[in-house]
């Protein structure tokens, strides 16, 4: 079998048993559980402190890493370096994040096992289902397998890019340059004010720890933003299975049981099997509700802190990437980071856009399941009722200080980001 027919085959999953009974999340979706105890969360061990060994790693090196940054960010404005000071300010905003996103997975575990738990008894649940729910649930689940190796290629690819530059650059050093005045290049620029970062064994030691930056970075970062919009896309196919049943919860009843006494047998049965149908639905609507106000306990730091520096530097590296296009030169590493930090943004905002309006189409489609073409609507009308009104409240993560994730947000942070963009551009102009 080819390299690329295995790719495919997991790209897709044609080797997994989407009719087996043993269907769950964790065999379905491993990453998901594989970035969690990176995170410092077993699911099994769960008070193993083994689990704090690769975080405190992790935050032992971004604290170091931050220092530095700052350093560096302060040094670029000094000697008039912009773009050196833009690179290695995005780079401290973006090990920020990294702090951010590590302190609020290990404050909340509990809420993120009881939300894993949760979704796990989705699958569980739906995979006892008729085919139209199972299937529908699980082509929804591919989706976001699918998008979760589409989003780690791409993330994986600006790493791979990376070192790749940087090796095409020591090859060059090392056939075509002969003065001792050039150094060899390192992943993230340096500067340290009383050594040279690019002698041996300097900077043989640097470049070893920026590999390892580029790696926690794209376990730490990247991987929540998949979980984010893992969980999201997970409850938008709940709200989906609520539609369905909306769709057929007066199918197979008779609805002439309607005008008999409410104590009458008949119309007690018809009313029980009612109850029960609008019980999982009323289920599955709060459950909705619970895990979107979890996922706003646990991602909201993180988040309010992604939409208050994101304008900046999304700025900041249009402004590298457009200056350095006038001198004639194309600087991939800015493009590649500018690409990055407006994708980091749109994802949580679109995916929020999604579940904001399915969650609308809920109360219409509660109201349009022809209630009013059978008397049976009589017997529920009070659940639904309280269904329509429960779906006008909008979903949408909410955390002090953070507007709701939605693509207006996107455009009014993109707006205030190109607004940064002309008064840089003015002011240099003018200077």
């Amino acid at each position: 079998m080819t390299f690329s027919r295995k790719i495919k085959k997991f790209f897709t999953k044609e080797d997994y048993d989407f009719d087996s009974p043993d269907v769950n999340l964790r065999n379905f979706h491993p990453q998901l559980y594989i970035y969690l105890a990176a995170m410092g969360i077993f699911t099994n061990n769960q008070e193993s402190l083994l689990r704090f060994f690769w975080p405190f790693l992790c935050i032992s090196i971004t604290i170091v890493a931050i220092v530095l940054e700052a350093m560096f960010v302060v040094h670029g404005v000094l000697i008039k370096d912009y773009a050196f000071a833009t690179e290695c300010f995005f780079y401290f905003l973006l090990l920020g994040m990294i702090l951010a996103v590590y302190a609020s997975v290990l404050y909340n575990k509990n809420e993120i096992l009881q939300l894993i738990d949760d979704m796990n008894n989705d699958f569980v649940f739906i995979r006892t289902m008729e085919s139209k729910y199972r299937n529908s649930f699980l082509m929804g689940q591919l989706l976001i397998h699918k998008s979760c190796c589409i989003w780690y290629s791409f993330t994986t690819s600006i790493g791979i890019l990376y070192i790749l530059l940087i090796l095409s650059s020591l090859v060059m050093h090392g056939l075509l340059k002969t003065s001792n005045d050039v150094n060899r290049p390192l992943l993230f620029p340096m500067w340290l004010p009383a050594d040279d970062p690019y002698r041996t064994p300097n900077y043989e030691i640097f470049l070893s720890i920026e590999i390892c930056f580029l790696i926690i970075v794209n376990q730490a970062f990247s991987g929540y933003i998949y979980m984010l919009f893992h969980v999201l896309l997970h409850y938008y196919y709940i709200l989906d299975m609520i539609m369905k049943d909306f769709e057929v919860i007066f199918d197979g009843l008779d609805e002439s049981v309607s005008c008999l006494l409410p104590k009458d047998p008949l119309r007690k049965q018809v009313q029980s099997t009612l109850n029960g149908r609008m019980k999982r639905i009323v289920q599955w609507h709060l459950a909705v509700f619970k895990a979107v106000k979890i996922v706003s306990s646990v991602f909201g730091p993180p988040l309010v802190y992604q939409v208050m520096f994101s304008s900046i530097a999304i700025c900041l590296l249009a402004y590298q990437v457009a200056d350095s296009l006038e001198r004639g030169k194309v600087h991939v590493i800015f493009i590649m980071l500018l690409t990055a930090g407006i994708l980091q943004l749109w994802i949580p905002c679109y995916i929020g856009t999604l579940l904001r309006d399915k969650g609308y189409a809920v109360g219409e489609a509660c109201w349009n399941n022809g209630w009013h073409n059978t008397y049976l609507g009589r017997l529920i009308r009070a659940d639904m009722v309280l269904v329509i009104q429960r779906s006008q409240q909008p979903l949408a993560i909410k955390f002090i200080g953070l507007p709701q994730l939605q693509l207006e947000t996107f455009s009014s942070i993109m707006t205030t980001a190109y607004s940064y963009f002309n008064m840089l551009r003015q002011y240099n102009s003018d200077s």
